[in-house]
């Protein structure tokens, strides 16, 4: 029996193949960067607003001086420096976990949230406050508008 060659004219030639398989990847790859790109940019651009603000937050330092307690007026006086070198915007103040609104008014006092600190300033808190028992531990927080805290933890006299 003979054998005939058959012929395989309407297949594709292996450099042919090759040369689509190439074609294809390399579409495939530059669809893949322009996705990228599009999505690492706008990544970026946003990354990059929350580096300023951090370095802003860097910036803004305070601290809680000390706190009174007046037992014939049932007070609590908070005195909150500003040591940074950008003003502060308190934004709330809580005593015990608890948020604290009940402020006293006063010519030089801060009498009310949010309230804007200079560098260097002094703001005086005056919370009526008459809940508190002579050594009783009270912790006060007083958070910024950028996200800082400062606390301080006294005994109530």
């Amino acid at each position: 029996m003979v054998r005939r060659k058959l012929k395989h004219s309407l297949a594709v030639s292996t450099l042919v193949a090759n040369m689509l398989m190439i074609a294809i990847t390399l579409s495939l790859g530059a669809i893949l960067v322009a996705w990228a790109g599009a999505s690492f940019g706008s990544f970026s651009g946003g990354s990059q607003l929350y580096y300023v603000q951090r370095a802003q937050a860097l910036q803004e330092r305070f601290v809680i001086e000390n706190v009174f307690f007046n037992s014939t007026a049932k007070t609590v006086m908070i005195f909150v420096r500003n040591v940074g070198s950008v003003d502060i915007t308190a934004v709330a103040l809580y005593v015990n976990g608890a948020p604290n609104l009940r402020m006293n008014p006063g010519s030089w006092l801060c009498t009310s949230l949010p309230t804007r600190i200079g560098v260097q300033a002094v703001c005086e808190f005056n919370l009526n406050w008459g809940d508190y028992t002579s050594g009783s531990v009270v912790s006060v927080l007083v958070a910024s508008s950028r996200g800082n805290q400062a606390v301080y933890t006294a005994r109530a006299s």
